[in-house]
Protein backbone atom coordinates (compact mmCIF):
# COMPACT_ATOMS: atom_id res chain seq x y z
CA UNK A 1 0.00 0.00 0.00
CA UNK A 2 1.14 3.68 -0.86
CA UNK A 3 2.60 4.94 2.61
CA UNK A 4 1.38 8.54 1.75
CA UNK A 5 -2.53 7.33 1.22
CA UNK A 6 -2.41 5.60 4.14
CA UNK A 7 -0.66 8.91 5.90
CA UNK A 8 -3.39 11.05 3.72
CA UNK A 9 -6.51 9.27 5.22
CA UNK A 10 -4.76 9.05 8.74
CA UNK A 11 -4.31 12.68 8.40
CA UNK A 12 -8.34 12.61 7.50
CA UNK A 13 -9.32 10.76 9.85
CA UNK A 14 -7.63 12.84 12.93
CA UNK A 15 -8.05 16.10 11.81
CA UNK A 16 -11.90 15.62 11.18
CA UNK A 17 -12.11 13.42 14.48
CA UNK A 18 -13.98 10.82 11.20
CA UNK A 19 -14.67 6.68 12.37
CA UNK A 20 -11.70 5.05 10.63
CA UNK A 21 -14.15 2.53 9.27
CA UNK A 22 -15.55 4.74 6.65
CA UNK A 23 -12.30 5.92 5.25
CA UNK A 24 -11.58 3.78 2.40
CA UNK A 25 -7.74 3.92 0.30
CA UNK A 26 -7.18 3.20 -3.20
CA UNK A 27 -9.76 2.08 -5.55
CA UNK A 28 -9.85 -2.26 -4.74
CA UNK A 29 -12.87 -3.69 -5.50
CA UNK A 30 -15.00 -1.28 -2.72
CA UNK A 31 -18.12 -0.98 -4.37
CA UNK A 32 -20.46 1.34 -3.00
CA UNK A 33 -23.71 0.32 -3.02
CA UNK A 34 -25.71 2.97 -0.61
CA UNK A 35 -25.19 6.69 -1.61
CA UNK A 36 -26.81 7.61 1.70
CA UNK A 37 -23.14 6.23 4.11
CA UNK A 38 -20.61 8.81 4.81
CA UNK A 39 -17.35 7.03 3.14
CA UNK A 40 -14.47 9.19 2.62
CA UNK A 41 -12.40 7.50 -0.39
CA UNK A 42 -8.44 8.23 -0.67
CA UNK A 43 -7.14 7.74 -3.74
CA UNK A 44 -3.97 9.19 -6.36
CA UNK A 45 -4.59 9.32 -9.99
CA UNK A 46 -1.94 10.47 -11.91
CA UNK A 47 1.58 10.39 -11.64
CA UNK A 48 3.88 11.72 -8.46
CA UNK A 49 6.54 13.91 -9.51
CA UNK A 50 10.06 13.74 -8.14
CA UNK A 51 10.74 17.03 -6.32
CA UNK A 52 14.31 16.62 -5.04
CA UNK A 53 16.75 13.69 -3.78
CA UNK A 54 19.80 12.73 -1.63
CA UNK A 55 22.30 10.83 -0.20
CA UNK A 56 23.61 11.00 3.50
CA UNK A 57 26.28 8.63 4.58
CA UNK A 58 26.30 7.72 8.52
CA UNK A 59 30.23 6.38 8.97
CA UNK A 60 29.65 5.43 12.50
CA UNK A 61 26.71 2.47 11.07
CA UNK A 62 28.52 2.02 7.50
CA UNK A 63 24.86 2.94 6.03
CA UNK A 64 24.32 5.19 3.38
CA UNK A 65 21.18 6.34 3.09
CA UNK A 66 19.14 7.83 -0.20
CA UNK A 67 16.29 9.95 -0.14
CA UNK A 68 13.25 11.11 -2.70
CA UNK A 69 10.97 13.56 -2.09
CA UNK A 70 7.36 13.00 -4.04
CA UNK A 71 4.11 15.20 -4.63
CA UNK A 72 1.48 13.28 -5.68
CA UNK A 73 -2.11 14.35 -7.03
CA UNK A 74 -4.61 13.36 -4.18
CA UNK A 75 -8.38 12.73 -4.83
CA UNK A 76 -10.56 12.66 -1.54
CA UNK A 77 -14.39 11.15 -2.37
CA UNK A 78 -17.05 12.77 -0.07
CA UNK A 79 -20.05 9.95 -0.44
CA UNK A 80 -23.34 9.98 1.66
CA UNK A 81 -25.33 12.84 3.30
CA UNK A 82 -23.78 16.03 4.49
CA UNK A 83 -20.97 14.61 2.23
CA UNK A 84 -20.66 18.51 0.31
CA UNK A 85 -20.36 19.76 4.29
CA UNK A 86 -17.53 17.09 5.09
CA UNK A 87 -15.57 18.43 1.97
CA UNK A 88 -15.67 22.37 2.83
CA UNK A 89 -15.08 21.28 6.52
CA UNK A 90 -12.18 19.60 5.48
CA UNK A 91 -10.95 21.99 3.19
CA UNK A 92 -11.26 24.64 5.47
CA UNK A 93 -9.48 22.90 8.47
CA UNK A 94 -6.02 22.10 6.24
CA UNK A 95 -5.52 25.50 7.06
CA UNK A 96 -5.72 25.19 10.90
CA UNK A 97 -2.35 25.28 13.51
CA UNK A 98 -4.01 20.91 14.56
CA UNK A 99 -3.54 20.30 10.74
CA UNK A 100 -0.31 21.74 10.61
CA UNK A 101 0.91 19.73 13.74
CA UNK A 102 -0.45 16.52 12.35
CA UNK A 103 1.55 17.10 9.25
CA UNK A 104 4.75 17.15 11.00
CA UNK A 105 3.84 14.24 12.76
CA UNK A 106 2.94 12.00 9.80
CA UNK A 107 5.61 13.27 7.49
CA UNK A 108 3.11 14.77 5.01
CA UNK A 109 2.37 18.18 3.70
CA UNK A 110 -0.96 18.30 2.68
CA UNK A 111 -1.73 21.44 0.16
CA UNK A 112 -4.70 23.11 0.14
CA UNK A 113 -7.78 21.97 -2.04
CA UNK A 114 -7.38 23.13 -5.69
CA UNK A 115 -11.05 21.77 -6.75
CA UNK A 116 -14.42 20.47 -5.38
CA UNK A 117 -16.64 18.48 -8.00
CA UNK A 118 -20.11 17.19 -8.18
CA UNK A 119 -19.65 13.75 -9.42
CA UNK A 120 -23.24 12.44 -9.34
CA UNK A 121 -23.93 14.56 -12.02
CA UNK A 122 -21.14 13.40 -14.10
CA UNK A 123 -21.87 9.71 -13.54
CA UNK A 124 -26.03 10.22 -14.24
CA UNK A 125 -26.97 9.73 -10.90
CA UNK A 126 -29.90 11.91 -9.46
CA UNK A 127 -30.17 10.98 -5.45
CA UNK A 128 -27.02 10.82 -3.04
CA UNK A 129 -24.48 13.02 -2.88
CA UNK A 130 -20.92 12.56 -3.99
CA UNK A 131 -18.13 15.03 -4.07
CA UNK A 132 -14.52 15.05 -5.05
CA UNK A 133 -11.90 17.41 -3.69
CA UNK A 134 -8.60 17.32 -5.75
CA UNK A 135 -5.25 18.05 -3.32
CA UNK A 136 -1.81 17.61 -3.55
CA UNK A 137 0.12 15.49 -1.14
CA UNK A 138 3.76 15.99 -0.37
CA UNK A 139 5.65 13.14 0.92
CA UNK A 140 9.61 11.40 1.24
CA UNK A 141 10.99 7.84 0.88
CA UNK A 142 14.43 6.79 2.36
CA UNK A 143 16.64 3.65 1.87
CA UNK A 144 19.25 2.69 4.07
CA UNK A 145 22.27 0.19 2.15
CA UNK A 146 24.90 -0.69 4.01
CA UNK A 147 27.58 0.02 2.72
CA UNK A 148 31.47 -0.22 4.10
CA UNK A 149 33.80 2.54 4.79
CA UNK A 150 37.38 2.66 3.45
CA UNK A 151 39.62 3.35 6.66
CA UNK A 152 43.23 2.85 4.60
CA UNK A 153 43.69 3.27 1.01
CA UNK A 154 45.72 1.00 -0.95
CA UNK A 155 47.48 2.90 -3.70
CA UNK A 156 50.24 2.10 -5.93
CA UNK A 157 51.77 4.34 -8.41
CA UNK A 158 53.84 2.64 -11.29
CA UNK A 159 55.85 5.30 -13.35
CA UNK A 160 56.84 4.56 -17.17
CA UNK A 161 60.17 3.10 -16.53
CA UNK A 162 58.61 0.41 -14.47
CA UNK A 163 58.94 1.32 -11.03
CA UNK A 164 56.71 1.55 -8.39
CA UNK A 165 56.40 4.65 -6.50
CA UNK A 166 55.55 4.93 -2.65
CA UNK A 167 52.88 7.54 -1.82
Amino acid sequence: MNTALKNTAIFIRDLLNYDESLIRIGRQNTEITDFTIGYIGVDTIGAAQRLASGEQYDGTAEVMGYQQQWRAPVTLSFYGDGAWARAQEFALRIQSQPSLELQESLGISVYQAGQLTDVKILTGQQYGERYELALNVQYSTTVDVGTLRIDTEQISLISEKGQEIQP
